[in-house]
């Protein structure tokens, strides 16, 4: 929702504030992937993917609910494919975290 109200400024050209909301959305995947990564030592990169897609179903959720009480329609393709870009970004950060957390016991 900032991502839409921040990219539409009312002229043809797109904003820049998008690629800022893009970097922000992917830090938080790759963040929170990686915190359940590390805390799940049997399957770290499937505890990141499924940390990020139950915060991406979360979230989309209740923009869905926004989205159709303004009217607006939702495109299940655009929603597929985000769900598995974010369940990608997870398992990305869910090898960092276990990385970190195996790095962490070999270091004591």
């Amino acid at each position: 929702m900032i991502q839409a109200t921040l990219s539409d400024s009312g002229e043809t050209n797109q904003s820049n504030w998008v690629y800022l909301t893009l970097l922000a959305i992917v830090a938080a995947y790759l963040s929170g992937g990686a915190v359940a990564g590390r805390s799940a030592a049997d399957a770290p990169m499937v505890n990141g993917a499924t940390a990020t897609l139950i915060a991406f179903a979360v979230v989309q959720s209740v923009a869905a609910a926004f989205r159709i009480a303004g009217g607006d329609g939702i495109n299940p393709l655009a929603l597929v494919f985000n769900a598995l870009l974010a369940a990608a970004i997870g398992t990305v950060g869910g090898g960092i975290g276990a990385y970190l957390a195996n790095r962490a016991r070999v270091d004591r």
